[in-house]
C-alpha cells in the first residue's frame, strides 16, 4: 500500500491520546502501512513516537530550518543537536529518511548543510536523505545541484504540476512521496460547502465523483511512479476510512479534465490566508 502516515497530528493531545495511536499504528500495520513521516520538527510527537513499537516502521523527519542570521558552524551545531535529540526520542532507530525544506538548500549555507545531512547517512543513522518542494522550479535546481533520494512534494487532481518530471525523477532513482492529497480539504467537499473564494473553479470541485476521497486518492494511487501518498488522520477510525476509500474500486475517469493552472486555488499557503473556511 502507498499510503504513509503524517505524524504531525499525534502532537494534538486534545484529539490524541497515546493509546488512540498506539491503535492507530497496529491498523496500520495490519493493513499493509509500513511508513510514517514528521514533516514538521516536532519533540511532542517523537516523544510519542518513540514510546510505541516503531522498529518495524520507516519513519522519515525533517530537519530544523537554517537561521540565516548565523553563521554556518552555528547551524551545523543547532542541526546535529536537533537531530540527535531526535534520535534519543524516537528511541535510537535508525531514521529511514531525513527531509529538508527546497528553502534551506537553496541558500547560501545550502550545500554545506547537505554535506552535513548526507555525514548522517554516511554513518548510517540514516538510510535516505531527500528535501520537501512546494513547486516544479525549486525541484528541477535542487537535482541539478545534488543527488537526493527522496522527494516530498504536492500532487492532487488539481495541482498536477509535477506530473512532467515525476518520469525523470524515477530515472534519477528518486523516490517520490506527495503531500496536499485533499488539498487542504477542498476536494472533499460537495457542492454546498464550497466556499465563495473557489466560485470560479466551483464547477470542477462540484464534478468530482462520489465518493470524493476514494477519487482524491486514486489520481495518485494509480500513477505508478509515486511511491507513497503522505495523508494525516487521528485515529484508527479515521484511518479505517481511509483504507476503504484507499481499495474503493473507481470508475475509470480523465483526471486531466480536473487539472487547474491558477496558483491561487492550488497553493496551501495561499488558501490558507485568503479562503475563511481554511
Amino acid at each position: 500500500m502507498k499510503i504513509e502516515l503524517e505524524a504531525a497530528q499525534f502532537g494534538s493531545s486534545h484529539k490524541c491520546s497515546y493509546d488512540d495511536i498506539h491503535n492507530l499504528l497496529e491498523f496500520a500495520k495490519g493493513n499493509g502501512i509500513s511508513s510514517v513521516c514528521i514533516s514538521a520538527n516536532n519533540s511532542i510527537v517523537e516523544k510519542i513516537l518513540g514510546q510505541c513499537r516503531i522498529d518495524d516502521l520507516d519513519v522519515t523527519t525533517k530537519t530544523i530550518s537554517i537561521d540565516r542570521t548565523l553563521t554556518r558552524n552555528e547551524n551545523f551545531e543547532n542541526i546535529k543537536y536537533e537531530f540527535y535529540n531526535t534520535q534519543k526520542r524516537l528511541g535510537y532507530i535508525e531514521l529511514y529518511g531525513l527531509i529538508l525544506n527546497a528553502d534551506d538548500i537553496l541558500s547560501e549555507q545550502g550545500l554545506a548543510i547537505w554535506d552535513l545531512i548526507t555525514d548522517f547517512k554516511d554513518k548510517e543513522y540514516v538510510y535516505k536523505t531527500g528535501v520537501r518542494v512546494e513547486n516544479p522550479n525549486e525541484l528541477i535546481e535542487i537535482i541539478d545541484m545534488i543527488h537526493i533520494d527522496i522527494v516530498h512534494l504536492p500532487l492532487n487532481l488539481f495541482d498536477q504540476r509535477f506530473i512532467g518530471l515525476l518520469k525523470e525523477l524515477k530515472r534519477k532513482g528518486i523516490e517520490i512521496h506527495t503531500y496536499s492529497t485533499f488539498l487542504q480539504g477542498i476536494l472533499l467537499l460537495n457542492e454546498y460547502q464550497i466556499p465563495e473564494y473557489f466560485r470560479e473553479i466551483k464547477h470542477i470541485i462540484a464534478s468530482i465523483p462520489e465518493p470524493r476521497m476514494a477519487y482524491a486518492l486514486s489520481f495518485p494511487k494509480l500513477i505508478k511512479e509515486v511511491d507513497k501518498i503522505i495523508l494525516g488522520c487521528y485515529t484508527k477510525e479515521d484511518l479505517a476510512i481511509i483504507n476503504d476509500m484507499y481499495n474503493y474500486q473507481t470508475n475509470n475517469i480523465d483526471y486531466s479534465f480536473y487539472e487547474v493552472k491558477n496558483i491561487d486555488f492550488i497553493s496551501a499557503s495561499i488558501i490558507n490566508s485568503k479562503c475563511k473556511y481554511m
